[in-house]
């Protein structure tokens, strides 16, 4: 009746690659499936490691086939769980062209180029979607791609730069034949 301890059994168990892989895997729900596999390593049946795990018999029993088939590398991958869409197509297809085509000052939104931050903010006033984390993933699930952040600076006053050109040509106009004016790029110097 019971036809998965022959393919169990077949398989093998090594209690030293088992007790690695209780090492290596500090998650509760791998762990679990550990412990489910030495149990039945043991001689117990499926409806006592139900009932002892306080899981579903199939989901015992999918344990024990995983483990079968595939051993402790493939009963121990990290079980991947796809994130629901915040976004339809259709609002990831618009958010993508918006990205392409403007800058956050034409939305009303502070900076000239999109960071992450400029993007949520967009997202929650357009969408009513609020992305605390993921908005990386959302550009790679559209092509996009980033860079790190870096500063975003701001046009320069002209008033400010007029002056520090008013200030210059007075030195330039003051200096003799015994002194050098000296300018570095993006410093002051007097």
């Amino acid at each position: 009746m019971n036809s998965l301890r022959p393919t169990f059994d077949k398989r093998g168990f090594d209690k030293s690659h088992w007790q690695r892989q209780m090492h290596r895997h500090p998650q509760e729900y791998i762990r679990r499936k550990l412990r489910v596999i030495e149990a039945y390593q043991q001689g117990k049946s499926v409806a006592t490691l139900a009932s002892q795990f306080d899981l579903h018999a199939n989901t015992i029993r999918s344990y024990l086939t995983t483990y079968s088939t595939g051993g402790f590398e493939t009963l121990c991958q990290p079980e991947k769980r796809n994130q629901p869409k915040q976004l339809s197509a259709q609002q990831e297809a618009h958010f993508k062209q918006t990205l392409l085509t403007s800058r956050p000052t034409d939305h009303a939104l502070m900076g000239n180029i999109w960071t992450g931050q400029l993007m949520c903010q967009y997202l929650k006033a357009t969408y009513q979607v609020d992305y605390r984390s993921g908005i990386y993933d959302l550009l790679e699930r559209l092509n996009l791609s980033h860079q790190k952040a870096h500063a975003d600076y701001g046009n320069a006053d002209p008033l400010k730069q007029q002056a520090f050109l008013d200030e210059f040509k007075a030195s330039l106009l003051q200096a003799d034949n015994t002194h050098a004016v000296v300018v570095y790029p993006g410093r002051r110097c007097g």
